[in-house]
């Protein structure tokens, strides 16, 4: 596997990962991991629903997702294909969007998700 597929975080804001975590338990497709509250699998991802260790409780731009309070660390199974990867990031990004919270993935193929992973939604503040 390409390793720019291998490990990827999603940032989502919501104040809680366990609002965020069941939340996308119940989406097509998502299993819970059992005997782990925070953990799923999405077809060959491994989702891991935790506090941002960024945020910092300063008032930001809207749109800066390094300060959203919840991250989805998303580990690739060993020998999953890049582009099952990339459709589970996709599958992992419109539940976030459909219920009404942002959602923005951090990754070397943003172009390969809707909307640029977010980026397209989410612009950097800083970017202009």
């Amino acid at each position: 596997m390409d390793d720019g597929y291998a490990y990827r975080p999603v940032y989502v804001d919501v104040a809680a990962p366990e609002t965020a975590a069941d939340r996308l338990r119940r989406a097509p497709g998502v299993e819970a991991v059992a005997g782990e509250p925070h953990e799923l699998r999405l077809g060959p991802l491994l989702v891991d629903a935790s506090y941002d260790d960024c945020v910092t409780g300063e008032r930001a731009h809207p749109h800066d997702f390094l300060r959203w309070p919840t991250g989805l660390e998303c580990e690739a199974v060993p020998g999953a294909a890049p582009a099952g990867v990339a459709g589970a990031v996709a599958g992992l990004l419109r539940t976030p969007w459909d219920i009404g919270f942002k959602a923005l993935a951090a990754c070397d193929f943003e172009d390969e998700p809707p909307e640029n992973g977010g980026s397209a939604q989410y612009p950097s503040p800083t970017a202009r």
